[in-house]
């Protein structure tokens, strides 16, 4: 039986594992990737703590958006289990007020009732690429995407995210390889955040991708499986 390597995926704001999905199907055969469904916990350092409480005891990590922000908690608590870090459409620094001030603005219209509407009527421009915005297919895996996780951890994770640790800092200390992705037109997490993360920390390949927004998994899944794929293959034998 060959060896396989588990891949922990953590998902972005409102997402879940449909994120991952059609990239998982492309990705080598040594790899057995998982994306975990992340609690109502309201701290980026409770949701590593539950993420590390129920991953394989060594693994590499990958993760979207505030699933790379918590990625880098996750590394910060356990750097000894994390073989390798897959950072995507992501910001290592910790939150702006103004950005907090209109998520909050988001959730206190959740609360009233809204929820359903946040993702198509709000945050679908910024997750995507305008080209893609009347592919129903498309538009309608992110929807869903939102209804599955609920309220409750959308309320909780908004927290999570104004109060995360700001991880520029530690950047240089990440000592496993790394890879960042990013589309080219990510309107919420833009191409410096990645250049920076890739300026500092040591063993990193970075890859822009073009004509693609936030969702780059889910936008250009072949794409990324590809140069994932092929950066994997790079360290199998150190990692098998």
């Amino acid at each position: 039986m060959k060896k396989s390597l588990p891949l922990i995926w953590l998902p972005g704001l409102l997402c879940d594992g449909t994120l991952f999905e059609d990239v998982d199907q492309c990705l080598p055969e040594w790899i057995a990737p998982a994306c975990f469904t992340l609690d109502a916990l309201p701290t980026m350092e409770q949701l590593a703590a539950d993420v590390l409480a129920k991953a394989p005891k060594e693994f590499v990590l990958g993760g979207l958006s505030m699933g790379g922000i918590l990625a880098f908690e996750v590394y910060r608590q356990a750097p000894h289990r994390v073989k390798g870090l897959i950072l995507m459409d992501t910001n290592s620094a910790n939150e702006k007020n103004e950005v907090s001030e209109k998520r909050n603005a988001l959730v206190s219209r959740a609360l009233n009732g809204e929820f359903e509407q946040i993702t198509p009527e709000v945050l679908m421009p910024l997750l995507i690429h305008p080209s893609r915005l009347e592919e129903s297919d498309l538009t309608g895996k992110i929807e869903q995407m939102a209804i599955n996780i609920g309220l409750e951890a959308f309320q909780a994770h908004a927290n999570a995210l104004a109060t995360r640790p700001d991880a520029r800092p530690f950047l240089s200390e990440i000592s496993v390889p790394t890879i960042v992705l990013t589309g080219k037109n990510d309107l919420l997490c833009p191409i410096d955040n990645h250049l920076l993360m890739a300026q500092h920390i040591p063993d990193v390949t970075m890859h822009v991708l073009p004509n693609c927004g936030h969702l780059s998994s889910l936008e250009q899944p072949e794409a990324v499986a590809l140069r994932l794929s092929n950066w994997l293959d790079l360290y199998q034998s150190q990692w098998l």
